[in-house]
């Protein structure tokens, strides 16, 4: 079992548990979940096509749904998030494998390295996701949150992701008091925000904040592969929220869960 099967099983067990109808034949549209796939919306268009080009699922455009995607004078309400997916993998392969991944596993091996990635690309997500909403909230535009990559990458190295929350939040509340006062003109705003989180970043890991984090806001439930990460393949829990992504602290929580098991 190679680190990328693995990542496949992963995709395809979160998606199970999100999409998949009574008969586990089909994946619904992403518009029709009633739990997030993924904490960004990217992040679960990614998902769908990974395991598309694995041949793990594959989009119901048959010849059938061709007028639809044609000639439909809805389009403007109509895109990625309505495709549906027919179930190509076997479900119960997939679960048993990822359930079973760290049996025979050498500590030493990729795998660990992969769910490292993993964990630092959904932390990614998260952040990006609540800086999202965060500039939605309060009336500025949320695509600003795409300047903001590079940024909150290079806080996850140091702070945890519920830590990050609270980094962007000041971040935010400095940005609307210099737009108050007029000072910056709305076209430069996306890239101060930015700077702000980063210089917020740098100031916090250099004079040693005690920052205790975000609590989650319910307008932003638990995805789907968030919680099957946490809770079921990694064992971190609230530690996937509360600890930055690190090898030691994934490495703590895997033998916390080979000891209680």
């Amino acid at each position: 079992m190679t680190a990328i099967d693995l990542t496949a099983d992963l995709f395809f067990v979160s998606a199970l548990k999100a999409a998949a109808d009574s008969s586990f034949t089909r994946l619904l549209p992403l518009a029709d979940l009633r739990q997030p796939l993924a904490p960004h919306p990217r992040f679960a268009q990614r998902m769908l096509l990974g395991l598309q080009s694995v041949g793990y699922i594959q989009p119901e455009l048959s010849l059938s749904w061709s007028s639809d995607w044609l000639s439909s004078r809805d389009w403007f309400s109509r895109g990625f998030e309505n495709v549906s997916w027919r179930i190509v993998r076997s479900p119960l392969e997939s679960t048993d494998a990822l359930y079973n991944w760290a049996e025979g596993t050498d500590p030493t091996t990729s795998v660990f390295d992969n769910w490292l990635r993993m964990w630092e690309d959904l932390a990614l997500a998260e952040v990006a996701e609540y800086t999202r909403w965060s500039l939605a909230q309060v009336g500025f535009n949320p695509c600003w949150a795409n300047e903001t990559a590079g940024a909150l990458t290079t806080g996850l190295q140091t702070f945890s992701i519920q830590q990050l929350m609270y980094l962007v939040h000041i971040a935010l509340r400095s940005l609307a008091l210099q737009h108050q006062r007029a000072s910056t003109g709305v076209g430069r705003l996306g890239h101060l925000f930015s700077s702000t989180i980063n210089n917020y970043v740098q100031r916090a890991h250099a004079e040693r904040w005690t920052i205790r984090g975000m609590v989650r806001t319910p307008e932003l439930p638990r995805s789907a592969i968030a919680t099957l990460f946490a809770d079921a393949v990694t064992g971190l829990g609230d530690r996937y929220y509360t600890e930055r992504p690190c090898l030691d602290a994934l490495a703590r929580a895997l033998v916390a869960g080979q000891t209680l098991h």
